[in-house]
């Protein structure tokens, strides 16, 4: 698998426009060229989750599960074509793509039925297949108090779902962790305490965030605690 920046090719979901004005093109077009914008098949193996900015109220815990009442317009009687989205924490959600080099895909609930598999499976088979197909993923630690993931072709947002990776980290740091993902191609990390590693994180996360521009995430800061993320407040 290519190390590259990829592109949703199902539409983005700062209202799914994409996805609804490439189902409806379809509809209107003849046989043969409908075949030819049909999405490209997908397999188990290469399902992956994306952890991208979520445009709504701000969840202080984390709580994984299924993005309900979502409306596409031409998509209104054909649920089962929306793209599988779930809620994450903070301003973060989780979508569920088939990752190709020539871009993501969003799964649908059709793709689910078509691939026999369930709801409920996708976060750990996501986790499995992103371990395998980006094994050259590296956590780079500039200081002893800061670590940050490399190579991951845009996912290194997606480390966030690792929960066993962070309950290590937790033990290494002595502590509870904290961490940011102002970009798509940024995930850091830092001890909760002493107090200036949080500062100097945010201060970063800021600015990255500022100049990531379209491909910026979020400038929240986030913590594990308890097994799970938490919003970090103040």
């Amino acid at each position: 698998m290519k190390i590259l920046r990829r592109k949703l090719t199902l539409g983005v979901l700062a209202g799914l426009s994409g996805a609804a004005s490439l189902h409806a093109r379809a509809q209107q077009a003849k046989p043969t060229e409908a075949a030819a914008m049909a999405p490209p098949p997908g397999t188990r193996e290469n399902i992956v989750a994306l952890v991208r900015q979520f445009q709504g109220p701000l969840r202080k815990f984390q709580d994984i599960k299924l993005l309900t009442d979502m409306k596409v317009q031409g998509l209104e009687n054909q649920p089962d074509m929306l793209p599988l989205i779930d809620t994450f924490v903070g301003d973060l959600d989780i979508r569920y793509v088939f990752d190709a080099d020539s871009g993501y895909r969003y799964l649908t609930g059709r793709d689910l039925q078509s691939l026999r598999l369930t709801r409920d499976q996708l976060p750990a088979l996501a986790l499995a297949n992103q371990r395998r197909l980006y094994p050259k993923i590296t956590v780079e630690r500039p200081t002893a108090f800061v670590g940050m993931f490399a190579n991951g072709g845009d996912l290194e947002p997606s480390k966030m779902l690792d929960f066993d990776f962070w309950e290590k980290e937790k033990s290494r740091f002595g502590g509870e962790i904290v961490c940011a993902v102002p970009a798509r191609d940024i995930c850091w990390f830092t001890g909760l305490k002493p107090a200036d590693n949080v500062s100097n994180l945010r201060a970063n996360t800021e600015r990255a965030y500022k100049e990531a521009g379209g491909r910026a995430i979020s400038k929240l800061m986030f913590v594990w605690r308890n097994k799970r993320w938490e919003l970090l407040e103040g």
